[in-house]
């Protein structure tokens, strides 16, 4: 049986995905689910499916790294872990625990179009600018240089006439479903050693007749796939299978973990060391960080007092909503709600230029 970690922060489709695909009939088992957000939507639809989640707090991520690997690896065990949408950055110590055993997704066909701020709805904004006529995505081992690890499995996706970035990533996005499975087999696959029961011709063999060759191998990644009774073939993953029944999720006793867990379940917090891992820089991130928009809060409460009261309360209310959608996993919102600030800030200005600049025609009406 071969073990998987997901990693997760937002909605979770394709850790939900993956998870359906090894079911019931899998030789693959999704062994939990590890999230840096306390509310993210993807904890509650993985334990509909039975699988355990723990939270560690972004924090966590940045200055106790290797607490967080430790208790991977001495609680799962895992063959590999999956980034599924994880947005907090994994520093060193993490990446080298599992050195060659983390896979993450990408959104475009990289070399092109990854690396530090190539997350997301930016990645398909940069396709669209550059005009080019296809992007696609690619699934990658993690290493510590930002999308540089060596690529697993990578797939085209046409870019038509009239696409937005919405569209594009929508199209891109149903392609990850089919993909990132089929990754992972063929990963575990490559780890599991070259040899297939294939006996390799030596220098000394004769070469065989025509007539008495056997036919080419089939691929690795297919064999495995075979073995593991799962679908692997272009187009077996239209109609990924049903979730397999829920199991009982473990209680908070049955595991042993410095940080944990549950829904609504207390996290223990081991006492500080003293000593914190340095942060790492974006640019030395293995994973792609999310940053949240402007809020434009300061010069919404300005338009408030010095400016339009109304479109002064709009721009305050748009403001706020900026980082509570931002921290909800809604990063196009937090896009949306940003620029919606912005005009609301414009139009109060303007608003009250204008009416500052009529107010002495007016009076001076008024007074005769």
């Amino acid at each position: 049986m071969k073990s998987l970690v997901i990693l997760a922060s937002g909605s979770g489709t394709n850790a939900v995905n993956i998870t359906k695909v090894f079911a019931e009939g899998s030789k693959i088992k999704v062994k939990a689910l590890i999230t840096d957000r306390e509310n993210a939507p993807v904890r509650a639809k993985m334990e509909e499916l039975g699988v355990p989640v723990y939270y560690f707090p972004r924090r966590d991520w940045r200055e106790t790294p290797q607490t967080i690997a430790d208790f991977v690896k001495s609680t799962f065990s895992p063959d590999l872990v999956i980034l599924a949408g994880f947005n907090s950055i994994l520093k060193e110590e993490f990446v080298d625990a599992f050195e060659g055993r983390i896979l993450n997704i990408h959104p475009s066909l990289l070399p092109a179009y990854g690396g530090p701020g190539m997350w997301g709805h930016n990645v398909h904004e940069a396709v669209l600018a550059a005009g080019e006529k296809e992007s696609g995505v690619t699934v990658h081992i993690v290493t510590n240089e930002v999308d540089g690890g060596p690529i697993v499995l990578q797939e085209t996706v046409p870019v038509l006439e009239g696409d937005t970035p919405a569209t594009l990533e929508a199209r891109i996005h149903e392609k990850e479903y089919s993909i990132f499975p089929r990754a992972i087999v063929k990963l575990l696959r490559e780890l599991d050693g070259p040899d297939n029961g294939q006996h390799a011709a030596t220098a000394d063999e004769p070469e065989k007749p025509a007539s008495t060759m056997t036919p080419p191998p089939i691929p690795p990644d297919a064999q495995w796939a075979d073995a593991l009774g799962i679908p692997h073939g272009p187009d077996d993953f239209t109609n990924p299978p049903a979730p397999h029944a829920p199991q009982p999720t473990p209680s908070p006793a049955e595991t042993h973990a410095p940080h944990i867990q549950l829904q609504n379940g207390p996290r223990y917090t081991p006492p500080s060391t003293g000593t914190h891992a340095p942060y790492m820089h974006p640019a030395t991130a293995t994973e792609e960080q999310p940053v949240m928009p402007k809020t434009y809060m300061l010069w919404a409460i300005l338009s408030l007092i010095l400016c339009c009261l109304p479109a002064g309360i709009v721009a305050v209310i748009m403001s706020s909503r900026v980082s509570a959608k931002f921290y909800e996993g809604d990063y196009e919102g937090a896009r949306r709600a940003s620029r919606n600030a912005e005009i609301w800030i414009i139009i109060s200005f303007v608003l009250g230029v204008l009416s500052n600049t009529l107010y002495l025609p007016f009076m001076f009406l008024i007074g005769r």
